[in-house]
Parts: structure tokens; C-alpha cells; sequence
């Protein structure tokens, strides 16, 4: 009979975890055609799944995305369709009203289980030869600029978690510190690490422009270094495990556009 050894298993748990954590690790942004706009002027977007920023790398379930439009106090659902070549769920919003208009996007938490015999997309309860199981949850929100900013950028929309930007960051330059509150549950939450990069800054998988720790009360600076489509990055991890997974996991991401 043949004995694993004791090393050799607990290096076998810790590949399961960085691969658990890689398998995940698409980015849900979303991504207009513009960031500046007229009302009544159409203004497609896509909705990205991305390790490279921000190249869509494969498509999220459709019936596992929402977006909604928010601007002049109004929620607007917005339609999504698949786009099988670009890997994207594309969509269109028309703005009514001048301000800073919100795309707000949600992937629904799914739960994926990893077993001795491969992933599974399922609760890990029933499973045999259980690994680690991760429910994934995903946010959005990214700025447009209808007309004349009105000062909506810091509109807190309910997410469970968010990144809400201190001061506007549609209006910075490079060489700007912005501040960043990252919300859960609608309260300020301490992360481990805040992340930052702007579309093409790198074609290398999971990397990022800036990386900070939070100083207290969710609160967190990135300096931004370039012109582009930014994006602002949150984690949270809820360690506490249910019948049906281990952790969850929820990621949140707030895109702008800096001239």
C-alpha cells in the first residue's frame, strides 16, 4: 500500500488554493464606448470578464448579470445581449437627464467546489472528497459624465460591497491622489488591499498599475499615474462557512475615465 506523505498533502492543499484563486480571479468590469455623453445620445457598453486588463476573456452567464442605469434619481434596468465573438454581454443606455450618470452591475454569487475529481459548479453538499468551496459574488459601477457632472459620483447604490470614490474622480489629472471608501453592507469595512490599473498598462495576467493598504474606516489613496479607463479593485472575504461552501468571496470595481 502506498503512503502520501505528510509534506507532500499539505502542498497538495496549498497548489488547491492558488489554483482555487486563480480559477476565479476574472474581473467583472464594465465598459462603455465613452465616458462623456449628451442626453438622448446612445452610448453602448459591454460588460468584460477579464485576468488581462481589460480584454474580455470569457463571456459571464447572462442570466447572471444585471446592470442597471442610475442618474437623475432614476434606476433604469438595462438589456444585455451576447457578443460570442468579443466574449461580452453588450448593451446600450440613452441618457435623459445631464449628470454623473452610474452604470451599477452585479454578477450573482455562484458557488464552485473543488473535489479530488475536478471542479464542480455546485454546493458542496452531497460531495465526496471535498477540496475547498468558494461562493463568488461580483460588483460594478462605472462613471459617464452626461453633460455636466452634478456631483452623483459618490452615490452609494446598495451593493454589498463598494467602492465609493471621496472626491470626483472623472474630474482628476495625472499626479492626483484620489481618495476611496469601500463599503459592505452599506459600512465602512477594512480590507487587506486596495488595487488599481488603467486599460493596457499590462498584457501580463492579474496585474495591477497600484496597490495600497487602507489606513482605517475603509479608507484608501491611489495616485493616478496615467490618462485611460481606470479601474479601482476591493475584495472582501467572508470566511465563515455555511452547509453549502466555505467562504465568500465578493469583489468590487469602480471604472472612470481620467483625461
Amino acid at each position: 500500500m502506498k503512503f502520501i506523505k505528510p509534506t507532500t498533502l499539505v502542498l497538495s492543499c496549498l497548489l488547491a488554493v492558488l489554483c482555487c484563486s486563480t480559477a476565479f480571479a476574472h474581473e467583472f468590469i464594465i465598459k462603455p464606448v465613452q465616458f462623456t455623453a449628451e442626453k438622448d445620445h446612445v452610448v453602448p457598453f459591454s460588460v468584460v470578464s477579464a485576468h488581462v486588463f481589460m480584454i474580455s476573456e470569457e463571456m459571464e452567464p447572462i442570466n447572471e448579470v444585471k446592470a442597471d442605469l442610475i442618474l437623475g434619481g432614476k434606476t433604469t434596468p438595462l438589456k444585455l445581449a451576447e457578443n460570442e465573438m468579443l466574449m461580452t454581454l453588450d448593451g446600450q443606455l440613452t441618457p435623459k437627464a445631464e449628470g454623473t450618470a452610474i452604470i451599477a452591475g452585479h454578477r450573482n454569487g455562484m458557488i464552485w467546489t473543488q473535489t479530488t475529481q475536478g471542479w464542480k459548479q455546485q454546493s458542496k453538499k452531497g460531495l465526496k472528497g471535498v477540496i475547498g468551496s468558494g461562493k463568488y459574488e461580483k460588483f460594478c459601477k462605472t462613471l459617464i459624465t452626461v453633460g455636466k457632472a452634478d456631483g452623483s459620483y459618490n452615490k452609494v447604490v446598495g451593493h454589498k460591497l463598494e467602492i465609493v470614490p471621496m472626491s470626483d474622480p472623472t474630474q482628476a489629472k495625472v499626479g492626483d491622489e484620489i481618495e476611496f471608501q469601500t463599503l459592505l453592507d452599506g459600512k465602512p469595512v477594512s480590507i487587506e488591499s486596495m488595487t488599481a490599473t488603467y486599460d493596457g498598462f499590462s498584457m501580463t495576467p492579474n496585474t495591477y498599475a497600484y496597490f495600497t493598504e487602507p489606513y482605517g474606516n475603509g479608507l484608501a489613496k491611489v495616485k493616478i499615474s496615467a490618462p485611460g479607463t481606470w479601474m479601482v479593485r476591493a475584495q472582501y472575504k467572508n470566511a465563515n462557512p455555511t452547509a453549502d461552501y466555505d467562504s465568500h468571496v465578493m469583489r468590487a470595481v469602480l471604472v472612470f475615465e481620467v483625461k
